[in-house]
């Protein structure tokens, strides 16, 4: 198969993806093709809002292009669509999503995002403010370690890091140092939702109560699934969500 064969199956593959999510591609509107940019080049495909105004860009690779080296051509596409800020690579094997004025890499994502998804980023973005801008709960954490590990965590998120790990010891207070952490991504409008996950239903229930303790604007729920490998085993998973 040709280079160019590979990219076309790659296209139909997209559509096909488009289509499963609910993307109209026949409308003239919401999937624009081969779309002119101002400096002649031209963007495989732009992903619109109901009102035809762009939001994100598809950058369409052959199955054997390493998708992150097609980011910097991507970005390029992005930046001369002015408001336009999230990035699409993607080939018949896989899909990543860069949100490049945020994040330092593109990352892996399931499928795209229905219409409806993208619009609701593209609003939140509008009232994402800094989260140090935002004063840390000294009624959740009054130690100094605690704070100066959500200061460092918001850095990291500024500087576009998308996986952190921190390590506590036992009675260190991790649990309520997370939802002084969450309260002020929830402020900075960073995040809509947040999942926090834990491995036993004895914590399950304590994790409950701490975040319904000093969270209680944000509702909390317990999600629990059996895996069939592992029948005696069940994921806990808390999501929180601002209403």
């Amino acid at each position: 198969m040709t280079n160019r064969q590979n990219e076309a199956f790659s296209r139909v593959h997209i559509d096909s993806r488009l289509k499963d999510v609910g993307w109209n591609l026949s409308d003239g509107q919401s999937v624009r093709y081969e779309y002119t940019l101002p400096d002649g080049t031209r963007a495989d495909y732009v992903l619109c809002d109901r009102h035809g105004r762009a939001m994100a860009v598809i950058e369409a690779k052959r199955a054997a292009t390493n998708l992150q080296e097609a980011a910097t051509q991507g970005r390029k596409y992005a930046e001369q669509l002015d408001s336009v800020p999230y990035i699409f690579l993607a080939n018949s094997k896989e899909i990543l999503f860069w949100d490049f004025q945020n994040e330092a890499y593109p990352h892996d994502v399931d499928g795209f995002f229905k219409q409806t998804d993208l619009e609701r980023r593209i609003a939140s973005r509008k009232l994402r403010v800094d989260p140090l801008s935002k004063p840390i709960d000294k009624k959740i954490v009054e130690r100094d370690y605690q704070k100066d590990c959500i200061d460092v965590l918001c850095k990291e998120i500024n500087a576009g890091r998308r996986k952190m790990l921190v390590e506590m010891a036992t009675g260190t207070g991790k649990t309520r140092m997370s939802i002084a952490f969450i309260k002020r991504l929830f402020e900075a409008n960073a995040v809509t939702r947040v999942l926090f996950l834990v491995d036993r239903i004895t914590l399950a229930k304590q994790t409950e109560d701490a975040f319904n303790d000093h969270l209680s604007d944000y509702p909390c729920y317990v999600l629990r699934s059996l895996t069939l490998a592992q029948p005696r085993q069940k994921l806990l998973l808390h999501r929180l969500r601002h209403h």
